[in-house]
C-alpha cells in the first residue's frame, strides 16, 4: 500500500508544473491587473520602481521590483493601476513563469494553439513596416522575423500576447486591451 502512495504521489509530484508563478488573464502570481502599485508593492513584500526615468509621467511608466529579484517581469502603470504585466527574459535569466497551461518562455506557438484554440497570429509591430522598422537585408546577418499570438480573454477586455521568434515564446504580456497591444507603452 505504500508503495502505492509513493507511485501515486510521486506521479502527481511530475503532473504538477515546475514553474513558480502563474500567467493568467487576472494577473501574474499575486499582483492581479487592476491593482494599485500600493497594493501590489503589499502582494510582493517590496517596492516597485520606475524603470527608465525617460518616460516616466504620473500616467503612465513602466516599473519592476526595486529589490532585483525577478528581473524579467515588469508591469505598466497608467493612472496608479497595474494595466499589463510583461514577463521576458532579462540579464540572462528567464523568469520562472508559465500559463495556466504550463506555458512559458521556450514554448511553442504549436504549443500554443493547442492550449488556447482561437487565437490571432500577426507579424510583430517592427516586422509590420511601423515606425522603426528593422533593417531586414543587413549582408552576412540571418534575419528571423517576431510574431505575436494574441489569446483573447472570454470578456474580450484582456488579452495574453505571446511574442515569438523561429516558432519559440521569447517573452509573454497579460494585460488590458488595447495597451497589452500597444508595441510601446507610455508613448
Amino acid at each position: 500500500m505504500r508503495r502505492v502512495l509513493y507511485v501515486i504521489s510521486a506521479v502527481a509530484m511530475l503532473a504538477t508544473p515546475a514553474r513558480g508563478e502563474v500567467l493568467s488573464w487576472q494577473g501574474v502570481g499575486p499582483v492581479q491587473l487592476g491593482m494599485t502599485v500600493k497594493a501590489a508593492e503589499r502582494a510582493l513584500g517590496t517596492k516597485l520602481e520606475p524603470r527608465s526615468a525617460v518616460y516616466i509621467s504620473e500616467e503612465c511608466y513602466e516599473t519592476w521590483r526595486a529589490d532585483g529579484k525577478e528581473p524579467g517581469i515588469g508591469s505598466v502603470v497608467e493612472n496608479g493601476k497595474i494595466t499589463v504585466i510583461q514577463v521576458y527574459q532579462a540579464n540572462g535569466q528567464t523568469p520562472d513563469v508559465a500559463d495556466t497551461h504550463r506555458l512559458g518562455i521556450g514554448a511553442t506557438e504549436d504549443d500554443i494553439r493547442r492550449a488556447y484554440g482561437q487565437v490571432k497570429k500577426s507579424l510583430g509591430f517592427y516586422d509590420r513596416g511601423g515606425p522603426g522598422e528593422q533593417d531586414n537585408t543587413t549582408p552576412g546577418t540571418e534575419y528571423t522575423p517576431e510574431f505575436w499570438i494574441e489569446a483573447e480573454g472570454p470578456d474580450h477586455k484582456r488579452s495574453i500576447l505571446f511574442v515569438t521568434e523561429a516558432g519559440k515564446v521569447t517573452s509573454i504580456s497579460t494585460g488590458f486591451k488595447p495597451v497589452v497591444l500597444a508595441p510601446e507603452h507610455c508613448l
